[in-house]
Parts: C-alpha cells; sequence; structure tokens
C-alpha cells in the first residue's frame, strides 16, 4: 500500500476535520472552512466531505489539502505525521476489521427511523394539511397508551447512554 492509501485507511475524516477545529454537529453538519459560510452547509461523514454551498468534496486528504492549501502529496503527509499513521506500513487487521465493523453496522435508530419513515409521513401530512377533526384524530392516536411519552423515553434513554 502507498501513503495514499494507508492514509484513507488510517483517518477517518470526521476526525480530521474535527482536530482541524471544525465543529460538527450530531448531523455531520458544519460550517464550511472553504467559504464564508454563515449556516451550516458542509456535511462531513467518515470517509468524505461536501459542501451544499461551494461544491468543495472528496476524502480526508482532499480535506487536508484545501484546508492547508497544500498539494495532496503534501496533504497526506501532515495527515500521516498529525495522526501516526506509518507511511511506509499497511494498516494492521485490527485497523481493517475496525472500520469493516463501522461500515456494515449503521445505527439502530436509523433503521427504526427507516422502517417509520412511510408512517411518520402519513401523520406530517394530515398535521400539515388536514382539518381539525382530522388533526385533532392524530393527536389522540398519538396519545393513546403513552405514544408519544415512550418516544421521549426512548430518544432520552439512547441519548443518556
Amino acid at each position: 500500500m502507498n501513503l495514499f492509501q494507508n492514509v484513507k485507511y488510517g483517518v477517518n475524516c470526521r476526525e480530521a476535520a474535527e482536530r482541524y477545529g471544525v465543529s460538527i454537529n450530531r448531523q455531520g453538519k458544519a460550517l464550511c472552512p472553504f467559504h464564508n459560510d454563515r449556516h451550516p452547509s458542509l456535511y462531513v461523514a467518515d470517509d468524505h466531505f461536501y459542501c451544499f454551498a461551494c461544491g468543495a468534496h472528496g476524502d480526508v486528504i482532499d480535506f487536508a489539502a484545501n484546508f492547508f492549501d497544500l498539494p495532496l502529496y503534501e496533504a497526506a503527509q501532515r495527515l500521516a505525521a498529525d495522526f501516526g499513521v506509518d507511511a511506509n506500513q499497511p494498516p494492521t487487521n485490527e485497523v481493517l476489521e475496525k472500520r469493516r465493523q463501522k461500515a456494515e453496522a449503521p445505527d439502530e435508530r436509523f433503521e427504526e427511523a427507516c422502517h417509520k419513515l412511510d408512517e411518520a409521513e402519513y401523520y406530517l401530512d394530515i398535521l400539515a394539511f388536514g382539518d381539525s377533526y382530522e388533526r385533532a384524530e392524530v393527536v389522540n392516536y398519538l396519545l393513546v397508551d403513552g405514544r408519544l411519552d415512550k418516544l421521549k423515553e426512548k430518544i432520552n434513554g439512547r441519548d443518556a447512554a
């Protein structure tokens, strides 16, 4: 493996952005450091970044190159030095396994939200566009058996963990 591959496997784009001073919220959004951003338009994932305003995008090496105004090779060298990645040695099996598990294990809440998306959209449509009787019916349904309270506890319980 070469320097670029070792850095891409060894350095997470989100971790690099945070280490270099970019404040990223829970949804992966941040103020873009590549233009004068007033509202978060930069999306930073583990393996890439994308700015919806200025169009900047790429992997962790592209991020460092743009951030420090360096050529790609020098950006890769800087990342390797800052994160302790050995440029001449391939990543260990432990690092590769950790990356594989991270890629294969989506958050439970994301999976649950995907399964309930149609139901949520249905209720939101009624709440936004329905008449007062329909809206009242939806609210009554959601209050039955403490559904909203259970959801609130579930969310607060996971956030505290």
